[in-house]
């Protein structure tokens, strides 16, 4: 499994960036809403620990199944 950010909803805050203890994400931008968002650049990394989601303001993580 492996982190999904739902960029809707995502403002940008990136704790899900700051709290990963395995350093999955990136810092990216989203031109739409011109702010920098966390960007899942290495989900096979991913030890499922769901503290992305537990930090994230507004419920935008969720794990996904692998491929």
């Amino acid at each position: 499994m492996y982190p999904v950010i739902d960029y809707s909803v995502c403002e940008g805050d990136l704790a899900c960036y700051e709290v990963c203890p395995v350093d999955l994400f990136d810092v990216g931008n989203n031109e739409e809403k011109e702010i920098e968002v966390a960007v899942v650049a290495r989900p096979e990394d991913c030890i499922e620990c769901e503290q992305c989601i537990e930090v994230c303001p507004v419920d935008a993580v969720r794990l996904v199944e692998d491929e």
